[in-house]
């Protein structure tokens, strides 16, 4: 038997179920009395249980029947979902987007993509906000924010990966003349360290450990700023040593104006995601931007 046969067996099933008779399940199919009550019964014998209590006056569920149903009713609600998710894909991008950045990366290589996406999509709107604070995407309304770091487990939200960036400890050539060269992640404390965070709350540099895990060093800066920019500004000006992005340095390190140090501690790098608030369909505008920030990270991963 064809696989078209054992769906229109359980469509009839279905059918009949609802209806509560054969008759009046045949007059809404368009198919006769006996068709229907052949098609329960060799859905019956495939299955090898009954599934409805047969009288001339009623007709009831049994308790396989009953099961049955219910497993029925919850994977044609998945082939709803399923064909739903198709029928948006076909629907272009409409209204406004609510957008998180993290200030530097999202002005340097998100927006190139968002720009293009609202040439490409007329009707796409764009409201942007650029900080580098952990924002609740629900209780302020953000459809889609770009995050750099490790995710926390969240059971409201859904993430893509987009890349990972790879992070540089580096200093100075005149900085590191005058103060040396650390060996270690240890020999950081008797150095002058560039922090990055807010308040009393820093973010931790990493480092590779020899069985390939990743330890977490929380440095003490005389210097802390909320905006890698301005690590990346101070390290120039020979203030100390800071863990950047490579991205952002990469010119320096190539003419030897600022210098990496503990390479052999460095880690793979830093994931980067896209996160956007859980919702039963995607919408359209969501995983557009989503979609096309994956194709480009692919090709021009920073």
């Amino acid at each position: 038997m064809d696989i078209d046969d054992r769906f229109r067996g359980i469509s009839v099933f279905m059918q009949t179920a609802n209806a509560g008779s054969f008759t009046l399940a045949a007059e809404r199919m368009g198919l006769t009395t006996s068709a229907v009550g052949k098609s329960i019964a060799r859905l019956e014998v495939r299955l090898g249980t009954r599934l409805f209590h047969r009288s001339t006056r009623h007709l009831s569920l049994t308790d396989d029947g009953k099961g049955f149903l219910d497993s029925c009713l919850r994977a044609s609600a998945e082939l709803e979902a399923g064909r739903a998710a198709l029928d948006s894909r076909k629907i272009a991008p409409v209204g406004r987007l609510r957008v998180d950045l993290p200030t530097v990366f999202g002005r340097q290589f998100v927006m190139p993509v968002l720009f293009d996406l609202t040439n490409r999509f007329s009707e796409l709107e764009l409201e942007v906000r650029f900080n580098n604070r952990m924002v609740n995407l629900i209780d302020e309304g953000v459809d889609l924010a770009i995050r750099i770091g490790e995710l926390e487990d969240s059971s409201n939200l859904v993430a893509r990966w987009l890349g990972q960036h790879k992070l540089v400890v580096c200093g100075s050539a005149d900085y590191l003349r005058m103060h040396g060269i650390p060996a270690s992640p240890d020999d950081l404390a008797s150095h002058r360290c560039i922090a990055h965070g807010r308040g009393d709350i820093t973010t931790p540099w990493f480092f590779a450990r020899s069985d390939g895990s990743k330890d977490k060093y929380r440095v003490r800066g005389h210097l802390q700023f909320g905006n890698v920019d301005v690590i990346a500004d101070a390290v120039r000006m020979e203030r100390g040593l800071g863990q950047l992005p490579t991205w952002l340095v990469n010119d320096e390190l190539a003419s030897g104006t600022l210098v990496s140090v503990l390479d052999e501690y460095s880690t793979e790098g830093v994931p980067i995601h896209a996160v956007w608030p859980k919702v039963r369909h995607t919408m359209p505008k969501v995983r557009v931007v989503v979609d096309e920030l994956v194709r480009h990270f692919a090709a021009t991963m920073p």
